[in-house]
């Protein structure tokens, strides 16, 4: 199975080794072909990419001919490219996708599905929610329930800032500490203002609740605002400050509430995400990790091997 890939960064490092190490144990013969950068098409020679070669991700996907195509690069949520448009070739083709890339599916779900669907092509996107925590893997194998309502807790970097500001810290300190223990970017603002978490909700909304939405749609806000005088006052009413994504009941909302000890998200604190799923049948809640690079690699690679196992 040759494999081209969008990306080749520290998901895609970590990403690599985990098919050369594992896929042969699994009885899949896997080999990333090639890779696209920004500075152009490397090809695999002798397991090692090399040289580079000048071209587009289109040019890449003639000249390798993939049976799949993996996307770990940057999210550009002005439009989805280059990978919206290397996912609808691909899947024009009946070329599979599997992807770590939220921007093309929280701007077009519905459209990159239609394209899919129309040409018996598959999408594989568990790395985009939760990372390697099964979220979306988990709600594919929930199809024979009616899925009514999610809530959410889809930022880790929120998440620890306001973790610890429970704890004592202002809002300001938290961050300059999540951005020295590398669970905060230098430029936090998709994290801090509610954009991340929207762009998963705008993916599950799609896929669990059968909204065909996009981010616009999307009502969020963020932590900026969050004090140490409105943190006190929520744990003197036995409460915690959360950053919760919302999605049923006709809306589509992230930001901030006050939730109880009895609520299932009260205790996920520090960097970890979770999931609170509302069925017709029962409530399912999964905590895990959300973020990470190997934790990213794990969630692209249990997607393709779902996919080619023929349980997908």
């Amino acid at each position: 199975m040759k494999a081209l890939m969008l990306g080749y960064g520290n998901v895609g490092k970590a990403l690599n080794s985990l098919i050369r190490e594992r896929s042969p144990k699994l009885g899949l013969d896997i080999k990333v072909e090639g890779v696209v950068t920004r500075r152009g098409i490397m090809l695999n020679q002798r397991e090692d990419f090399h040289p580079d070669k000048e071209g587009t991700v289109l040019e890449a996907l003639d000249l390798i001919n993939p049976d799949l195509v993996i996307d770990v690069s940057s999210a550009n949520y002005e439009d989805g490219e280059p990978s919206l448009s290397l996912y609808l070739e691909s899947l024009s083709r009946g070329i599979n996708v599997v992807t770590a890339n939220k921007a093309p599916l929280a701007l077009n779900f519905s459209r990159i599905m239609a394209v899919a669907e129309k040409n018996g092509a598959k999408v594989g996107f568990q790395a985009t929610v939760m990372s390697g925590t099964p979220s979306i893997n988990l709600l594919r194998a929930m199809r024979a329930a009616e899925v009514r309502k999610i809530r959410g807790i889809l930022n880790g970097t929120t998440n620890y800032i306001l973790t610890r500001m429970n704890e004592g810290l202002d809002y300001l300190s938290a961050l300059k500490e999540a951005q020295r223990r590398g669970y905060a970017e230098t430029d936090p603002e998709h994290d801090v203002n509610g954009f991340d978490a929207a762009a998963k909700l705008t993916i599950l909304a799609n896929f669990a609740l059968k909204k065909p939405v996009t981010l616009k749609d999307v009502e969020f806000s963020g932590i900026k605002d969050v004090t140490q005088d409105k943190v006190k006052e929520a744990a003197r009413k036995g409460k915690k400050i959360k950053l919760i994504a919302n999605a049923g009941e006709g809306s589509l909302r992230v930001m901030t509430s006050e939730i109880s000890p009895e609520d299932p998200l009260y205790h996920v604190d520090g960097v970890t995400n979770a999931l609170d799923v509302h069925t017709d049948v029962q409530e399912v809640v999964i905590i895990g990790p959300g973020a990470g690079p190997l934790n990213a690699a794990f969630g692209v690679f249990s997607d393709i091997v779902l996919m080619y196992k023929g349980t997908f």
